[in-house]
């Protein structure tokens, strides 16, 4: 081995043999602060809902509370659908219908209750308003109609038709000749409601002799109907528009058969409430009783209420022996076009001069009897009023007629007043008590819905709406007995 290879060898030995230096310890990391993460907050699906009531206007003479409403729990389902819309979760209006005597044929006790909701909850349209004028002072607030010639009024009361076919409302017009026209607006830019409409249904009566016409909207022709058929039947005609002020016009066309106008409807906007008129001057329950219940049927199927008011019985006074019967009929007619819809009774307003007329007591007593039987809600006007004799104190606040008996339209919006504070109030109380009222998807799952009425709803679903059925009218009116039918067969049952 060469000496340069020996000296390599050696150098290279000592150099593995010295300590290699070893680099600087690092710090060890400080631990780690692990700061727990705040929790989630969750919104509330269903916050509390807050019922405001309306502010009443009231007057020191004012009795010092507005009564109640007894059996408020029977209700339960318009309440739930009032939560839902004040939730913002509404799909639809909600519809309620009226019946009244001549105390609602200028709609002021309506009218104000329409304003009322409205104004809060959003222009939903006026509802309906018959095509004829039985009485120089039949007049809706907040919409323009009037006949122009050529149509003939009936009413249920006063001027009844040989067939009793109506619709809902008591009145129809009927043309005597062709040309016949009769029209319908929406209110004058003054009005503070009803100014604008998007939607109207127009009902009328098809039948063997009956006649063509046209339909006239802002004086454009927009469509000609014929209403001739082998059977009579409810005819429905929908016309969709451009949300704004618009006119209606009806005009008969047919030289030898007659055109008989059920009454139409207004509507529009975002779900709100919808109130229809049903005032018919000097009508008792056996005269609404009396009406074609066929047709009836249908019309109600498609209107399809939140809530049916009776706000009759005042004619009642001569026909008090056969009330009872004529309004259990009426009230198993509603029942059967709408299972679910919660049905409310008020008593009949006070009347006199001096003392208050005596049968008007009986009617009043009359009408708490049957909204118990029937299992109906009751509010009661008469004692909202102040009871006996204060339609004279009435008179003297200048809120009704020379007469004693008719509200006049300071009146009128004292009643409508009161009856949407008293609904409200008890509004309040079901919310209070259902914290989840309004939440459900569905009626079904609302919290006051009960096996009774989700097989109701189950059966007006399988019912079904349509637009053009045929009525057998004497099966139909059999319908409306039959609540009495399976009353008077509990009876016998229980005597057994």
């Amino acid at each position: 081995m060469s000496r340069g290879r020996i000296a390599s060898l050696l150098l290279l030995t000592a150099c593995a043999a010295e300590p290699h230096p070893q680099p600087p310890k690092r710090a060890a990391p400080p631990p780690l602060l692990v700061v727990p993460a705040p929790p989630m907050v969750m919104p509330d699906p269903c916050p509390r809902l807050e019922v405001a009531l309306p502010e009443l206007k009231r007057d020191v003479r004012d009795p010092p509370e507005v009564p109640a409403v007894r059996d408020a729990e029977l209700l339960a389902p318009f309440f739930d659908k009032v939560a839902r819309l004040l939730r913002g979760r509404a799909s639809d209006h909600i519809r309620i219908a009226v019946y009244g005597d001549s105390n609602l044929t200028m709609d002021y006790m309506t009218g104000q209750m329409r304003r009322l909701l409205q104004l809060e909850h959003g222009d939903a349209g006026h509802g309906f308003i018959a095509l004829g004028r039985p009485w120089s002072h039949y007049k809706h607030m907040d919409i323009r109609h009037d006949v122009l010639k050529g149509f003939e009024s009936y009413a249920c009361s006063t001027a009844p038709t040989l067939d009793r076919i109506y619709g809902i409302s008591g009145i129809a017009a009927e043309s005597a000749y062709s040309g016949a026209k009769t029209w319908v607006a929406t209110a004058s830019e003054t009005a503070p409601i009803g100014k604008s409409a998007s939607h109207f249904s127009l009902y009328y009566l098809k039948g063997k002799r009956k006649g063509a016409f046209d339909i006239f909207v802002d004086g454009n022709k927009y469509r000609t109907i014929d209403s001739r058929a082998e059977s009579t039947a409810l005819g429905i005609v929908d016309i969709a528009v451009d949300d704004g002020p618009h006119e209606l016009m009806f005009e008969a066309t047919d030289h030898r058969r007659r055109v008989r106008l059920l009454g139409l409807t207004l509507e529009r906007g975002d779900p709100s409430f919808v109130v229809d008129s049903f005032g018919v001057g000097a009508m008792n329950t056996r005269a609404q009783a009396s009406q074609h219940a066929g047709i009836n049927l249908e019309m109600l199927r498609h209107r399809d209420y939140d809530l049916i008011v009776f706000a009759t019985g005042a004619n009642d006074v001569f026909t008090l022996d056969v009330t009872p019967k004529h309004m259990r009929d009426l009230i198993a007619l509603h029942r059967s076009a709408l299972p679910n819809v919660p049905i409310l009774l008020l008593t009949p307003a006070d009347r006199g001069r001096d003392r208050t007329f005596a049968p008007t007591l009986a009617a009043v007593e009359q009408r708490r009897v049957i909204a118990r039987d029937n299992e109906t809600a009751l509010w009661d006007l008469w004692l909202a009023m102040g009871g006996a004799n204060s339609m004279r104190s009435f008179k003297e606040r200048g809120l009704c007629h020379a007469d004693y008996i008719h509200f006049n339209e300071a009146g009128g919006a004292w009643t409508g007043e009161r009856l949407v504070y008293a609904l409200w109030r008890e509004l309040k109380h079901h919310v209070e008590k259902h914290a989840d009222a309004g939440c459900a998807a569905s009626d079904d799952e609302s919290p006051s819905a009960t096996p009774r009425t989700i097989a109701a709803a189950f059966l007006a679903a399988v019912g079904g709406c349509r637009h053009e059925a045929r009525v057998d009218g004497d099966a139909a009116n059999r319908v409306a007995g039959m609540g009495l039918w399976r009353r008077r067969w509990r009876d016998r049952r229980r005597k057994r």
